[in-house]
């Protein structure tokens, strides 16, 4: 008798197994699990991923380089930048920056950012199992942003929600910092103390100053700086025959040295120096009078005997 009970447990027992077996979608699990939907519920609501900064990056890189641009790179000031932004829209509502002022330029700025171009892209209350992309690429204007080919760098900022998730990008292109000038610390009074310093080394006497050739000196810097570059000395020789100046290439035997874009004195005077036809200036014994003027790396040496 209790074999035969025994026998009945076992069987009930088996039966329940079996048709457990059938009410449990096993093969429909593996299918969710390749497909990726398996999904937690909390209060009946799906808990999907959070979307990355990464993950939007990788979407943006992918649509540009689709089609033929350059992928953006994140910078951690535009990230700071985008935070902001996306706080004022949520709070704020301030899509413009109109209410709070904090737009998008002054967002950039305050975080230290110098921009030249700047566009952004945002998603709020966007489902999370929707593409950014594919709805950014609906509107013309979006779809310009996304695809401008000047933009390089970004700053990403994402809060997401249970099944939803808000999202605010910053595409820019950064300013080409142009580098200040060199600062010009030299003018004539410089060259002509360094020209007779030269000249002494050289072992021939220093230019003794003559105002008249200060004149010829001064007006031919002039026609320089207003020619913007050197004229191979087109312009001496119509000045030495102007009406109220002839009696100076009269009274002297004139030669003129010209030089541009040497950041100092003594630079101009080896660039001289290393030139045959300017080095006649510093080791030219036959010249005995003589006048400066120098302005912005450009000099005119005006020698006579």
């Amino acid at each position: 008798m209790k074999t035969l009970s025994h026998l009945l447990l076992l069987a009930v027992g088996f039966g329940i197994i079996v048709f457990g077996f059938k009410l449990i979608p096993f093969r429909n699990i593996g299918l969710e699990l390749a497909n990726r939907t398996i999904y937690v519920e909390r209060n009946n609501t799906p808990f999907l991923q959070d979307w990355t900064i990464d993950f939007v990056l990788t979407k943006i890189n992918s649509a540009r380089e689709q089609e033929g641009f350059s992928k953006i790179k994140l910078n951690e000031k535009l990230n700071q930048a985008a935070l902001g932004r996306l706080s004022v829209v949520l709070t704020e509502k301030d899509y413009e920056g109109v209410t709070t002022g904090l737009t998008r330029e002054v967002a950039i700025k305050n975080a230290g950012y110098e921009a030249n171009l700047i566009g952004d892209l945002i998603l709020t209350d966007f489902f999370k199992t929707n593409d950014p992309v594919s709805n950014w690429l609906t509107d013309s204007i979006t779809k310009g942003t996304l695809l401008h080919p000047d933009f390089r760098d970004a700053g990403i900022a994402i809060k997401n929600d249970q099944d939803k998730v808000n999202v605010y990008v910053i595409l820019v292109s950064p300013r080409k910092l142009v580098p200040a000038p060199k600062k010009i610390a030299w003018g004539g009074p410089n060259l002509w103390e360094a020209v007779n310093k030269r000249r002494v080394e050289l072992g021939v006497n220093p230019l003794k100053q003559r105002d008249e050739l200060c004149t010829i000196a001064s007006i031919r810097l002039n026609q320089l700086l207003e020619l913007g570059k050197l004229d191979g000395h087109a312009g001496f020789v119509p000045v030495l025959d102007r009406p109220d100046l002839k009696w100076i290439s009269e009274k002297y035997n004139t030669s003129e040295f010209l030089a541009q874009g040497y950041s100092s004195a003594s630079e101009t005077i080896q660039a001289w120096e290393d030139t045959l036809g300017h080095k006649a200036l510093l080791a030219g014994g036959e010249y005995v009078w003589g006048c400066i003027y120098a302005q912005n790396s450009f000099a005119v040496a005006i020698a006579a005997y």
